[in-house]
Protein backbone atom coordinates (compact mmCIF):
# COMPACT_ATOMS: atom_id res chain seq x y z
CA UNK A 1 0.00 0.00 0.00
CA UNK A 2 1.42 3.76 -1.00
CA UNK A 3 2.37 5.31 2.38
CA UNK A 4 -0.41 8.50 0.93
CA UNK A 5 -3.16 6.17 -0.41
CA UNK A 6 -6.74 6.91 1.14
CA UNK A 7 -8.54 3.61 1.50
CA UNK A 8 -12.55 4.16 1.84
CA UNK A 9 -13.95 1.51 4.19
CA UNK A 10 -17.54 1.46 5.56
CA UNK A 11 -15.85 1.23 8.71
CA UNK A 12 -13.25 3.38 10.10
CA UNK A 13 -11.70 4.43 13.45
CA UNK A 14 -12.33 7.67 15.16
CA UNK A 15 -9.17 9.63 14.35
CA UNK A 16 -11.06 13.21 13.32
CA UNK A 17 -13.53 13.85 16.03
CA UNK A 18 -16.56 16.12 15.28
CA UNK A 19 -19.01 16.89 18.07
CA UNK A 20 -22.79 15.89 17.87
CA UNK A 21 -25.70 18.48 17.55
CA UNK A 22 -28.17 18.15 20.53
CA UNK A 23 -30.93 20.84 19.90
CA UNK A 24 -31.89 22.96 17.31
CA UNK A 25 -32.25 27.09 16.55
CA UNK A 26 -29.17 29.64 18.09
CA UNK A 27 -29.74 31.24 21.38
CA UNK A 28 -27.78 32.59 23.98
CA UNK A 29 -29.68 30.08 26.14
CA UNK A 30 -28.59 27.39 24.82
CA UNK A 31 -24.78 28.18 24.86
CA UNK A 32 -22.74 25.42 25.19
CA UNK A 33 -24.71 23.07 23.44
CA UNK A 34 -24.64 21.85 19.69
CA UNK A 35 -21.51 22.36 17.68
CA UNK A 36 -18.64 23.83 19.44
CA UNK A 37 -16.25 26.18 17.55
CA UNK A 38 -12.69 26.84 18.64
CA UNK A 39 -12.08 30.79 17.22
CA UNK A 40 -8.93 32.59 16.25
CA UNK A 41 -9.80 36.04 17.05
CA UNK A 42 -6.71 37.64 15.11
CA UNK A 43 -8.29 36.24 11.43
CA UNK A 44 -11.49 34.53 12.62
CA UNK A 45 -10.06 30.99 11.71
CA UNK A 46 -11.92 28.10 13.99
CA UNK A 47 -11.86 24.61 14.28
CA UNK A 48 -14.46 22.45 15.66
CA UNK A 49 -13.86 21.90 19.59
CA UNK A 50 -13.89 17.91 20.54
CA UNK A 51 -16.88 18.04 23.57
CA UNK A 52 -19.16 20.80 25.12
CA UNK A 53 -17.94 24.35 25.22
CA UNK A 54 -19.30 24.93 28.64
CA UNK A 55 -16.87 21.83 29.89
CA UNK A 56 -14.04 22.88 32.16
CA UNK A 57 -11.04 22.89 30.42
CA UNK A 58 -12.84 23.22 26.92
CA UNK A 59 -10.30 26.94 26.21
CA UNK A 60 -7.63 25.10 27.42
CA UNK A 61 -8.40 22.60 24.55
CA UNK A 62 -8.47 25.26 21.72
CA UNK A 63 -4.91 26.92 23.41
CA UNK A 64 -3.24 23.74 23.36
CA UNK A 65 -4.06 23.43 19.62
CA UNK A 66 -3.18 27.07 18.77
CA UNK A 67 -1.26 28.35 21.35
CA UNK A 68 0.39 31.26 19.51
CA UNK A 69 -3.09 33.12 19.28
CA UNK A 70 -5.87 34.48 21.07
CA UNK A 71 -8.61 31.86 20.90
CA UNK A 72 -12.63 32.16 22.30
CA UNK A 73 -15.73 29.46 21.80
CA UNK A 74 -18.35 29.95 19.75
CA UNK A 75 -21.49 27.47 19.68
CA UNK A 76 -24.08 27.21 17.11
CA UNK A 77 -26.98 25.19 17.76
CA UNK A 78 -28.33 24.94 14.06
CA UNK A 79 -25.93 22.31 12.24
CA UNK A 80 -26.89 23.57 8.76
CA UNK A 81 -25.63 26.84 9.44
CA UNK A 82 -22.62 26.07 11.19
CA UNK A 83 -20.48 28.97 12.64
CA UNK A 84 -22.54 31.52 10.68
CA UNK A 85 -25.22 30.56 13.44
CA UNK A 86 -22.29 30.55 16.15
CA UNK A 87 -22.45 32.44 19.00
CA UNK A 88 -20.24 33.78 21.98
CA UNK A 89 -20.95 32.97 25.62
CA UNK A 90 -22.19 36.85 25.98
CA UNK A 91 -24.48 36.09 22.88
CA UNK A 92 -22.64 37.96 20.43
CA UNK A 93 -23.02 35.99 16.94
CA UNK A 94 -19.44 34.73 15.79
CA UNK A 95 -20.07 37.24 12.24
CA UNK A 96 -20.11 40.43 14.77
CA UNK A 97 -16.52 39.41 15.81
CA UNK A 98 -14.38 41.99 14.22
CA UNK A 99 -11.62 39.47 12.25
CA UNK A 100 -14.42 37.28 10.81
CA UNK A 101 -13.49 35.08 8.03
CA UNK A 102 -10.79 37.06 7.07
CA UNK A 103 -8.46 34.24 6.89
CA UNK A 104 -10.43 33.73 3.78
CA UNK A 105 -9.30 36.77 2.51
CA UNK A 106 -5.58 37.02 3.45
CA UNK A 107 -3.04 36.19 5.90
CA UNK A 108 -2.74 38.32 8.96
CA UNK A 109 0.92 38.64 10.16
CA UNK A 110 1.38 37.19 13.43
CA UNK A 111 -1.59 35.47 13.00
CA UNK A 112 -0.68 32.00 13.63
CA UNK A 113 -1.20 28.64 15.61
CA UNK A 114 2.46 27.31 15.87
CA UNK A 115 4.55 31.09 16.24
CA UNK A 116 7.58 30.54 13.99
CA UNK A 117 8.14 31.01 10.48
CA UNK A 118 5.73 27.95 9.74
CA UNK A 119 2.25 29.10 8.34
CA UNK A 120 -0.94 27.65 9.12
CA UNK A 121 -1.79 25.03 10.85
CA UNK A 122 -2.03 23.62 14.33
CA UNK A 123 0.27 23.25 16.64
CA UNK A 124 1.62 19.66 17.07
CA UNK A 125 0.67 17.88 20.29
CA UNK A 126 2.72 14.67 21.36
CA UNK A 127 0.18 11.96 21.38
CA UNK A 128 0.97 11.64 25.42
CA UNK A 129 -0.48 15.25 25.82
CA UNK A 130 -3.71 15.14 23.06
CA UNK A 131 -6.81 16.26 25.14
CA UNK A 132 -8.75 14.78 22.82
CA UNK A 133 -8.31 11.03 23.34
CA UNK A 134 -11.06 9.05 23.44
CA UNK A 135 -11.24 5.27 24.00
CA UNK A 136 -11.20 3.31 20.65
CA UNK A 137 -9.25 5.87 18.64
CA UNK A 138 -6.37 5.24 16.13
CA UNK A 139 -3.10 6.72 16.59
CA UNK A 140 -0.36 5.70 14.23
CA UNK A 141 3.02 5.47 16.24
CA UNK A 142 6.43 4.67 14.89
CA UNK A 143 5.86 1.32 15.64
CA UNK A 144 2.36 1.47 13.42
CA UNK A 145 -1.03 2.00 14.57
CA UNK A 146 -2.48 1.44 17.97
CA UNK A 147 -5.48 2.36 20.30
CA UNK A 148 -6.11 4.12 22.46
CA UNK A 149 -7.68 2.34 25.74
CA UNK A 150 -9.17 5.26 27.30
CA UNK A 151 -7.65 3.77 30.96
CA UNK A 152 -6.75 7.37 32.24
CA UNK A 153 -9.04 10.40 33.04
CA UNK A 154 -6.43 12.70 31.24
CA UNK A 155 -2.81 13.47 30.10
CA UNK A 156 -0.44 12.57 30.40
CA UNK A 157 -0.56 9.26 28.89
CA UNK A 158 1.60 6.14 29.41
CA UNK A 159 2.81 3.62 26.39
CA UNK A 160 0.32 1.09 28.23
CA UNK A 161 -2.80 3.28 27.76
CA UNK A 162 -1.88 2.16 23.61
CA UNK A 163 -2.35 -1.09 22.30
CA UNK A 164 -1.83 -3.20 19.16
CA UNK A 165 -4.72 -3.24 17.24
CA UNK A 166 -5.04 -7.07 17.49
CA UNK A 167 -5.47 -6.24 20.93
CA UNK A 168 -8.32 -4.04 21.77
CA UNK A 169 -11.15 -6.75 21.43
CA UNK A 170 -13.65 -3.65 20.40
CA UNK A 171 -12.46 -3.43 16.88
CA UNK A 172 -13.99 -5.45 14.58
CA UNK A 173 -11.54 -8.76 12.76
CA UNK A 174 -12.16 -6.63 9.49
CA UNK A 175 -10.98 -3.69 11.13
CA UNK A 176 -7.60 -5.22 12.78
CA UNK A 177 -6.87 -6.75 9.54
CA UNK A 178 -7.30 -3.24 7.28
CA UNK A 179 -5.40 -1.41 10.66
CA UNK A 180 -2.68 -4.45 10.18
CA UNK A 181 -1.85 -3.22 6.70
CA UNK A 182 -1.25 -0.05 7.57
CA UNK A 183 2.38 1.21 7.13
CA UNK A 184 4.51 4.20 8.82
CA UNK A 185 5.22 6.77 5.97
CA UNK A 186 8.96 7.57 6.35
CA UNK A 187 9.49 11.43 7.01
Amino acid sequence: MRPHARVETPERPRIVITPRVRSEGSSTASWGSGVAYCVRTCDGRYFPLQGKAAEEGALAQCNAFCPAAKMAIYTSSDNTKGIDAAVSRSGKAYSELPNAFVYRQRLVEGCTCTAGSRIGGLNRIDVMNDPTLRRGDVVMTEEGSRVFTGGRKGPPYREADFVEPARFPELSRDMRARLSELQVASR
